[in-house]
């Protein structure tokens, strides 16, 4: 235990901090001189950016052009590209970890980790003429804000870079100048921005322009005495809840980013100039003191502790502790958390340090483990679960190992306890340690992952392309396909269909591979990005392995595979696909071609016909006329006459199709057409001389509304000319005379001459009006074998 505590320094009377080194040999030992380069690290042991420091005159051995490079905190190498676009003002990371670079004509421009352009976004679209002077980037590791200072003293903010709208804020008084310093402060509700300038601090946010007040003489904390024109330094603490500011007289003022809560006010004297100021985790803030290689962390509420570095450092705030970046090192320095202290601490009598010494004396195969136990007795759960916790915050694994098997050897002794936490932290571990190796260089601890989340873990890892390792630890961790291993692999196979250099055909098949046991994997999406290589044909590969056909079609349509597209629409059996398809096909290829095209597939024709003839018969028309389908057309011609109710009309679409049946030889439909041409003639003739409508009805329709209107001379004439069957005229007659109960008439047609329909349906209809009387007349007329029945029929009536 004191070589765990041998970089422990007291602070206060009952804590300590300490000082832990992430990576002891960094890969960049060589290659960078943090003294005359700008460090800007991504938070939670990200990425770091290295550029020159353009205020500092230095030798430069290669082009006079930015040189972007980004390291891992292990400082290995990810990218380094020439800035080669305009004035870089700016650079930040988002929170995605994708870099921002901000220009002074307010474009800014993305990169990712390895220097690929992404896209652009303007912070002053409406004034194009103005320029930047400069510009902040911070995130809260839910969205990213930019803000930018325009040349006319104008503040920008974008809340969200992610949905592209810009605010203007108030104007600030009397600033002609550039202001001291300014920084983004993001309070709960709202995006704030502080600036100091020679005579005033401003709090801007959307709807005012507030002055603020800040006291560093005055012993009483809550009454400001004058307004503070000398402020030269401004740190935010990670989490936005806590603020440092440092004027002339190197007196630090200490609150909440609000300004309205003052923790401490810090007036002790300081033998030379800070450097840097950043804050450490919530608890205090942290000074970097080039010319005394020192770095002092003064306390939020009290005291204060010291570190000493040799070699230039740069500072970064986490949510946690303060990042050391150095040349030859990366330290962490870090308030002891409560569960570690209690159990390392010496003299310490808490259950958990109980336990701890427990274990190892059971290790060592010594009676005192019992002892101990005894010891801890009532408080053992609480032991076991202040060792695991305690566990979390440790990055060295051979102190995890003691703490975990600390917690592993007191649950043996416990009841009904839950090991989901400990079977959750080993694995988190396991992960974790994964992580920290310098090959891969992410720094991260167990609060900052709690902070972001596993998924947003394991984004940073496929974002640095480190598949296979994203691969295990999601399997390790029991996360689900969705999330975890489909995502994962989806994100490796789009960067594979970018890499030119392999064969499209070995290509997809290597995906499909590794891709075919896992659920989920998005191929049309891994599609999209090959094509957008202008890799089409790798494209279109990949896309036979979709599973979504709806997902398939649109992108073999975009990229002009209409007849691969028809089949699996047709396949798919969606008839809604089949349309898309096909008006797709109709709108870009030639009238010839479509149809010659759709003519291979039956289905696909008949639902096109079926579309034609609901929304397009002049395509339907076309389309049989180019195949000189004369049944078709006729067919067609025919449809149209029935959809009209103009008389010459019909007669046209009738005689275009006796043209049509002509050519084909069909005698029969032919016959009909014209018969149908020659009734449409005669009931023209019939509606001018009888003024009546006898449009659209049929032949025996016809027939029976003259016999309606006692027209018989007509309706005989109609009779003979048409060859209206004897039977079915003489039903006619039947049907009307019984309907406008005409016995009479009934009767003299009985007698003109024998009834082709017996005499039957005169009983019939006689029966059907309820006419007894009249039904008896023609009861002898009946047949023999059936006079029985009808007779019965005719007695039956009331």
């Amino acid at each position: 235990m004191s070589l765990l505590t041998s970089e422990w320094v007291p602070y206060g009377t009952e804590n300590y901090f300490r000082k832990l080194e992430m990576y002891s040999d960094m890969y960049w030992c060589n290659e960078i001189d943090i003294s005359t380069s700008v460090v800007i690290a991504a938070p939670c042991g990200g990425p770091v950016i290295v550029i020159r420091d353009r205020t500092k005159l230095v030798s430069v051995k290669t082009v006079g052009k930015p040189i972007i490079s980004v390291y891992t905190s292990s400082g290995k190498i990810i990218s380094s590209f020439v800035w080669s676009s305009g004035h870089l003002i700016n650079l930040g990371w988002s929170n995605n970890e994708e870099i921002l670079c901000c220009q002074d004509d307010g474009l800014v421009l993305i990169y990712d980790l390895f220097g690929n352009y992404q896209h652009t976004f303007s912070m002053i679209k409406d004034r194009q003429d103005v320029k930047l002077l400069d510009a902040r980037i911070a995130n809260n590791f839910i969205r990213t804000i930019v803000a930018v200072l325009t040349e006319t003293y104008n503040i920008y903010v974008m809340n969200d870079i992610t949905k592209v709208k810009v605010h203007i804020l108030p104007n600030i008084p009397d600033m002609n100048i550039l202001p001291n310093l300014w920084e983004i402060v993001l309070l709960e509700r709202q995006t704030n921005v502080l600036i100091s300038t020679n005579h005033s601090l401003y709090s801007v946010s959307h709807a005012e322009c507030k002055q603020q007040f800040i006291g560093f003489n005055d012993t009483d904390y809550n009454n400001d005495i004058s307004p503070t024109n000398s402020i030269k330094k401004i740190s935010i603490s990670a989490d936005h809840k806590f603020i440092a500011l440092l004027n002339n007289d190197n007196i630090i003022w200490i609150g909440s980013t609000d300004l309205r809560k003052v923790y401490r006010i810090y007036k002790k004297p300081f033998s030379s100039s800070i450097d840097q100021m950043a804050w450490c985790g919530t608890e205090g803030v942290a000074l970097y003191f080039k010319s005394e290689e020192t770095v002092m962390i003064i306390g939020k509420i009290e005291d204060q502790v010291s570190f000493i570095y040799t070699d230039p450092i740069w500072l970064v705030s986490e949510i946690d502790c303060v990042r050391v970046i150095g040349a030859f090192s990366n330290d962490m320095l870090q308030l002891v958390p409560h569960y570690v202290q209690e159990i390392f601490r010496i003299n310490s009598t808490s259950p958990s340090s109980y336990l701890v010494e427990a274990s190892k004396q059971f290790e060592r195969r010594n009676h005192r483990a019992n002892e101990y136990i005894h010891l801890v007795n009532q408080m053992l759960e609480t032991a076991v679960d202040h060792c695991i916790k305690a566990a979390g915050h440790e990055i060295d694994t051979s102190t995890q190992k003691l703490l975990m098997k600390a917690a592993q050897f007191g649950k043996t002794f416990l009841q009904n306890w839950n090991p989901e936490q400990y079977i959750n932290l080993c694995r988190l571990l396991r992960v974790l340690n994964a992580v920290r190796d310098p090959k891969i260089g992410i720094s991260i601890t167990y609060p900052q992952l709690q902070k972001i989340s596993v998924q947003t873990l394991l984004d940073r890892l496929v974002g640095q392309r480190h598949y296979y390792l994203a691969l295990q630890a999601s399997s390790y961790i029991r996360m689900s396909s969705t999330i975890g291993s489909s995502r994962i692999l989806t994100h490796w196979a789009k960067f594979k269909v970018k890499q030119t250099q392999v064969d499209k055909e070995q290509l997809a098949i290597t995906i499909a591979d590794k891709l075919g046991k896992y659920s989920g994997v998005s191929y049309h999406s891994i599609a999209e990005i090959a094509a957008n290589s202008g890799r089409i044909q790798l494209a279109i590969k990949l896309l036979d392995y979709e599973t979504q056909v709806n997902l398939q079609i649109p992108l073999l349509l975009k990229y002009q595979q209409d007849n691969i597209a028809l089949k699996k629409a047709v396949e798919s059996g969606n008839t809604d696909l089949v349309y898309m398809v096909l008006l797709h096909m109709q709108t870009s290829m030639p009238l010839g071609k479509f149809q010659m095209e759709i003519k291979k597939s039956s289905v696909a024709q008949a639902l096109y016909i079926k579309y034609c003839h609901q929304q397009s018969g002049y395509s339907l028309l076309d389309m049989y006329t180019q195949e000189d389908n004369h049944e078709e057309l006729a067919l067609y011609h025919i449809t149209e006459s029935i959809k009209t109710n103009n008389t010459k009309e019909m007669s046209v679409s009738i005689n275009e199709a006796i043209n049509c049946y002509k050519r084909t030889r069909d005698e029969f439909s032919l016959t009909t057409c014209e018969s149908q041409i020659k009734l449409i003639r005669y009931q023209s003739s019939l509606e001018e001389k009888l003024k009546n409508n006898f449009r659209n009805l049929t032949l025996h329709d016809t027939l029976l509304k003259l016999l309606e209107i006692n027209e018989l001379k007509l309706a005989d004439k109609l009779h003979s000319e048409f060859k209206v069957p004897e039977r079915r005229y003489w039903w006619a007659r039947l049907t009307i005379l019984g309907k406008q109960e005409d016995w009479n008439e009934l009767e003299k047609l009985s007698k003109i001459k024998k009834s082709p329909i017996g005499y039957e349906p005169f009983v019939d209809i006689c029966i059907e009006h309820g006419n007894k009387y009249e039904a008896l007349k023609y009861l002898p007329k009946v047949k023999d074998d059936l006079k029985q029945i009808y007779n019965t029929k005719i007695t039956s009536l009331s």
